[in-house]
């Protein structure tokens, strides 16, 4: 019997893949009713996520740094929010945090969730205050649901999805016929 203490992100990532897909169908049902209220999620990461193993469901939290729109960073590379996840936009003052700032923090916590970083690739977003998404190597989906997520981090804002509802489209296309990336083993 296994002893060992897993962090709850180890025991996340040992979920079967059509769990941790459909945590990430609460996420963008969350997001898209965050923004149809008005709203956009600002200092969403990992952290906000709550998963009950017992009964498999998501649970968000902490969402006390919301803010209705329009939201402009006025705080430049201090804006809050984790390094792991932020979009370019989310460290120059005076940028627009929207809709698309939203689908990209999505887009890297579905990288989050489906891909492997070692421990020098996330030290080197806090270096560089720059999200970078796995390699496909190490990717758990197939290559449609890779390039969709892509997509959704591209650091050039108007290459993201303009909107939660096209990203999702796409997302459910790409992954609801869902084969393993065979090059990880997963």
């Amino acid at each position: 019997m296994d002893t060992t203490i897993k962090s709850p992100k180890e025991k996340f990532m040992q979920l079967a893949v059509n769990e941790r897909l459909k945590a990430v169908d609460v996420l963008f049902s969350f997001l898209q009713n965050v923004n149809e209220k008005g709203y956009i999620a600002v200092d969403f990461y990992d952290g906000s996520i709550m998963y009950d193993f017992s009964t498999n469901r998501t649970t968000i939290c902490d969402i006390d740094f919301f803010q209705k729109v329009p939201v402009i960073n006025d705080r430049g590379t201090e804006w809050f929010g984790t390094k792991r996840f932020k979009a370019p936009e989310e460290y120059i003052k005076g940028s627009v945090i929207d809709e698309q700032t939203n689908i990209f923090t999505l887009g890297a916590l579905i990288f989050e969730f489906f891909g492997f970083f070692s421990d020098e690739e996330i030290r080197q977003r806090y270096c560089n205050n720059q999200f970078r998404p796995c390699s496909y190597s190490n990717w758990q989906l197939n290559s449609e649901s890779y390039q969709v997520a892509i997509k959704a981090v591209n650091s050039n804002k108007n290459e993201r999805y303009s909107t939660f509802d096209e990203f999702y489209k796409e997302w459910k296309k790409a992954s609801g016929n869902v084969h393993i990336n065979t090059l990880t083993g997963c």
